[in-house]
């Protein structure tokens, strides 16, 4: 426990440090034109106004003169974005330690899954972001260029990525049961990507398109990450931390409980987040399209493929047969590692 607790402020020192001078490499934004404009703000009431407090929601034209820095200390700036990651990572790695002392698994082999997986999910986020970016054939010119993380550029998806496969490997290795682990931290991915997300909305960053509708919010201050200051725009960002913290109550509270083989509460997360996803990118401000649709889009409309796939190949496996948490504290350590292999 000492361990992961002195990894997390490692890992808060390492966020901070990149939330310095925090600037997007220089990429041409194209304004493109808003179509069916009446038919989003329909779609967006419909959707979010049992989200948003209505007393509060007929307020959002207020400027928000937010600042992404939250405090300088000398020459250290430290940002809110940083902040936010830093305590998602924190409240990630301390929730599945406690679930998986409830669900009887080895909490030291969890721990130290849980290090292996958030380096392998940075290291995922850099690389998923450049390879995404405009400026890719400069940084595999500057290849040195790629581990500068502070200068900004992090993609959820590619973390996700980076951050299963160096599971996958861990997993094997100590023969842990890979299903069985995602099932454990699926509802936690999506509690990070709600807490990243307000993060977003304080830096100012993934912003909405322009809007015209009651909704809107106004980002005022220079500093702020948006690319769309002083005009009216979607809040793109708490839509997509709402449905962060909505897909993480649907599969804590209710797909866990009655699942029926392991793997199944990740494969919910893989339709629920691809679902919420592709909706909310609707209204965010994504200059590039392929078919009418965004990058992101057609990456949601992929992980909603895979999980289908993935339902059917593990719906053939046995049922999972539960443990109850009575006798999950003294089931021996040798029983716990060996109860499912890899597959």
């Amino acid at each position: 426990m000492t361990v992961a607790l002195s990894f997390i402020m490692a890992i808060s020192r390492i966020v901070v440090r990149t939330s310095t001078d925090l600037r997007d490499v220089p990429f041409v934004f194209n304004r493109v034109l808003h179509h069916h404009e009446s038919r989003r703000v329909r779609l967006a009431t419909a959707l979010f106004s049992s989200i948003i407090p209505m007393s509060q929601a007929h307020k959002p034209t207020k400027e928000k003169p937010m600042h992404p820095i939250a405090l300088v200390i000398g020459s250290l700036t430290i940002r809110w974005y940083g902040i936010m990651i830093a305590v998602s990572i924190a409240i990630s790695i301390t929730v599945v330690y406690i679930e998986s002392r409830h669900q009887g698994i080895n909490t030291d082999d969890v721990l130290d899954l849980a290090i292996v997986a958030v380096i392998g999910g940075i290291l995922g986020a850099r690389i998923g972001w450049i390879m995404t970016s405009p400026n890719v054939v400069w940084y595999l010119a500057h290849p040195l260029r790629i581990l500068a993380i502070w200068e900004g550029g992090l993609s959820y998806f590619g973390g996700i990525l980076g951050g299963v496969v160096a599971a996958h490997f861990f997993i094997r290795r100590r023969r842990m049961g890979f299903w069985r682990m995602a099932d454990l931290v699926a509802p936690l991915l999506a509690l990070s990507f709600g807490i990243g997300k307000v993060g977003c909305w304080l830096n100012g960053c993934c912003n909405g398109t322009a809007t015209t509708s009651w909704l809107g919010v106004i980002f005022t201050n220079p500093s702020s990450q948006s690319d769309l200051l002083n005009q009216r725009i979607w809040p793109a960002q708490l839509f997509n931390s709402a449905s962060g913290f909505l897909v993480f109550a649907v599969l804590f509270w209710v797909v866990r409980k009655h699942k029926h083989y392991d793997g199944q509460v990740f494969i919910w997360y893989l339709y629920l987040y691809g679902a919420a996803s592709f909706v909310v990118e609707f209204f965010r401000y994504i200059p590039v399209h392929v078919l009418r649709l965004t990058p992101n889009q057609w990456t949601d409309i992929t992980i909603i493929l895979l999980g289908i796939i993935a339902s059917v190949i593990l719906r053939r496996r046995p049922p999972v047969r539960s443990v109850p948490p009575e006798r999950s504290e003294t089931l021996p350590e040798t029983t716990q590692d060996t109860r499912e292999s890899d597959g």
